[in-house]
């Protein structure tokens, strides 16, 4: 199967929580500001997100659905090719609220929106993308399948490197699913400790159980501001 190198690209506090309060401490901003450096510096095509993150970064907007019955077909859309960057959303029921076709927010590129979907997405979200001029997959029909949504990321969007940016969620998923080349961690130099606040890897409930997996260690370096990156390879499932 043709498909993107996959790279899992996180920041985590020493105890692996990914999000938390830690997050606005003064000693985390130099690693926060590592982690988009190196994000830039993959110069991946993509950059994938789960559908928590994505509400996260819409202000949690629903969108605004024609009511009446409405019919679409189950064909992929592709509303722009050829984009300097592409924003995957993970969004198997159809839930994401969104304005135009372009991702943007300060301090980021601004990248052409695709929307990763499952059949269960109803056809109204998918007439409600058209319009907007976001493009989307169908990959699965009850639940993510990864395999689908990397090769059809490859062969309509000609995406070499996606960055998988969380959360955990979609991380394990991608990881189970054996769609994980590459892990960059780094780490700040702060803990959390709130079993509130998601890790680096969280099992999805469509997962009826989950395989360990183990990782080859690649490279280490030392950023500023006391953080580090480790840069894993996978290397086989238990």
């Amino acid at each position: 199967m043709e498909r993107p190198k996959s790279i899992i690209h996180n920041l985590s506090a020493l105890d692996g929580r990914i999000t938390g309060s830690f997050m606005g401490m003064p000693s985390v901003k130099e690693s926060s500001e590592e982690y988009a450096r190196i994000r830039l510096e993959y110069q991946a095509d993509a950059w994938l997100y789960g559908t928590v993150t994505t509400k996260e970064f819409t202000a949690f907007r629903k969108p605004l659905l024609i009511e009446k019955e409405i019919s679409v077909s189950m064909d992929d859309f592709v509303a722009g090719q050829n984009a300097g960057l592409y924003y995957v959303s993970i969004d198997v029921l159809g839930e994401i609220g969104w304005e135009s076709g372009t991702f943007q927010k300060p301090g980021r590129p601004d990248a052409h929106i695709i929307e990763v979907l499952t059949e269960q997405a109803p056809a109204s979200y998918r007439a409600y993308l058209r319009t907007h001029g976001i493009s989307y997959i169908l990959a699965g029909k009850d639940s993510l399948d990864c395999k689908i949504a990397c090769e059809k990321l490859y062969r309509l969007f000609g995406i070499q490197t996606l960055l998988i940016c969380g959360g955990g969620t979609i991380n394990w998923t991608f990881l189970q699913q054996g769609l994980v080349d590459e892990i960059s961690l780094l780490l700040a130099p702060a803990a959390d400790g709130s079993p509130d606040s998601v890790s680096v890897f969280e099992q999805s409930p469509y997962l009826s159980a989950s395989i360990p997996v183990e990782f080859q260690l690649k490279d280490i370096k030392r950023l500023k501001g006391d953080g580090v990156q480790l840069i894993y390879t996978t290397r086989r499932r238990v």
